[in-house]
């Protein structure tokens, strides 16, 4: 069964990743389950995408998710914001260097801002490679890099492009 798409999910799972240690999709499956919302491990990945969720390491070793502030979709009366703004807004910078670029963003970011560029299914991107604040975008072939380059400015229009070349 799919996430009902009510702004009482979504405020519940919120809850959950601000009350509750969940380190898996099945922990967070769990935890909804209790509340009665039976969801599937997809849709427990795309709610978590859509909520802001990032991995955090703890002190002691544990890897929860946790809402990262700035990233929720809905705030109280606040209007839907859309995948694209919130990529703008954590994208600080793009570096370029002539092989490959750098999306330099806020802390935990990397996930989502490869999430959002995967996601383009950009012509003249091989793939990408997340961590931290860092999105590394890597060019399908060296004689398109300067197309991967436009149109990794397409998607963050806003985003200081640094060129190294």
């Amino acid at each position: 069964m799919a996430m009902p798409k009510t702004r009482g999910t979504r405020d519940l799972l919120e809850e959950i990743l601000q009350t509750r240690i969940c380190q898996t999709h099945a922990d967070v499956q769990r935890e909804l389950a209790k509340h009665g919302a039976q969801i599937t491990q997809a849709s427990v990945s795309r709610a978590l995408a859509r909520v802001g969720a990032v991995k955090t390491n703890l002190p002691n070793g544990q890897t929860p998710y946790h809402l990262h502030k700035g990233t929720v979709l809905y705030r109280g009366q606040s209007p839907r914001v859309t995948r694209q703004a919130i990529a703008q807004h954590l994208a600080e910078r793009i570096i370029a260097n002539g092989t490959a670029l750098v999306v330099l963003g806020k802390p935990d970011s990397g996930r989502y801002l490869g999430t959002f560029v995967d996601d383009a299914a950009l012509p003249h991107v091989a793939g990408t490679i997340a961590g931290g604040n860092t999105l590394l975008v890597l060019p399908l072939a060296q004689k398109n890099y300067q197309k991967t380059c436009a149109e990794i400015q397409q998607l963050f229009p806003a985003t200081p492009f640094i060129n190294h070349a």
